[in-house]
């Protein structure tokens, strides 16, 4: 499904709903072609001659934008030079994740790769999991591509990943968000270098750039004057606060990590299993470490405690 925005801006869409393992991506058609995100799968791509595509622009490198980079085989790639060495190194590739905390948060070791819990769509070229990328340059924050009629900037919103980035055109009032994507159940950052203050920062740093429309990773299109997009925007920030307060709330009395860890403060998701159950537990994790650096929270003799 294309969405047209203006003269040879397109947001390419999945035919079922932007969710893992889909997502959206933001097309270019300039003298320079542009695709940013390959996630929208390969249905969708039959709309835009993707062999056309001069640059193709990773966010990050989750799964659901990076899964379809296959099909644009003229394209040179870019991506955050701080998640480079996941690109090509499955190891690396791995810890992103988080993986080595897992027996440490869940008690039990890990029974079942990610990969395995279901089939992809025919779309899908690849199966969750390491796929060699290679890479022919990095993204650095406020790049400028030139692109001819337009100029399209990179803007770093680390938080959700540690090279999570958005994109904007200046003179349009475009960007694209990415995985700050504005979803009812508020951000995820339930990854090893995911960040909660780095998160804030980066919607902090949307909502000054005051995009005329923003697009998301994984919901629609949101227009300045039909949407509230910066209400929006603090709305889904607002929810990890809540977060926070819920943790606040139960330190009326000191808890050891695994109490607080254990508590359901987060979880949201539809279908349940070991890996939303690990990523509740790694969101909740990085609200202890932002609040006991932040000298909200102090820890002694493995309990936690308001400062």
């Amino acid at each position: 499904m294309i969405v047209d925005l203006e003269s040879g801006m397109k947001v390419v869409r999945p035919q079922g709903k932007a969710m893992f393992p889909y997502s959206n991506s933001l097309y270019i058609d300039d003298d320079i072609a542009v695709m940013i995100d390959a996630g929208a799968g390969g249905r969708a791509y039959q709309d835009i001659q993707s062999e056309k595509v001069d640059l193709l622009l990773l966010t990050h490198n989750h799964f659901d934008h990076v899964n379809g980079v296959s099909f644009f085989k003229n394209a040179r790639l870019l991506a955050s030079e701080k998640e480079a060495p996941g690109y090509t190194d499955s190891e690396i590739y791995a810890s992103y994740a988080g993986y080595e905390l897992w027996e440490e948060l869940m008690d039990s070791p890990r029974q079942i790769k990610f990969g395995s819990l279901s089939a992809m769509p025919e779309d899908i070229p690849v199966n969750p999991g390491f796929h060699h990328i290679a890479l022919n340059g990095y993204l650095q924050d406020g790049d400028i591509f030139d692109l001819g009629k337009n100029k399209l900037q990179a803007v770093y919103l680390p938080g959700h990943s540690h090279g999570h980035f958005g994109f904007i055109i200046e003179q349009s009032g475009i960007m694209f968000s990415s995985d700050i994507d504005l979803s009812p159940f508020g951000p995820w950052y339930g990854g090893l270098f995911s960040d909660v203050d780095q998160l804030v920062d980066s919607v902090n740093r949307i909502i000054e750039l005051d995009p005329d429309i923003l697009v998301t990773s994984h919901r629609r299109v949101f227009y300045k004057g039909q949407d509230d997009i910066i209400g929006s925007l603090k709305a889904y920030l607002a929810i990890a606060m809540e977060r926070e307060q819920l943790i606040w709330e139960v330190l009326q009395t000191p808890q050891t990590r695994s109490d607080l860890l254990k508590r359901d403060y987060i979880s949201h998701y539809r279908h349940q299993n070991e890996y939303t159950l690990f990523w509740t537990r790694m969101m909740i994790l990085k609200h202890i470490e932002s609040m006991n650096k932040r000298n909200i929270i102090t820890c002694e003799d493995g309990l936690y405690r308001r400062a």
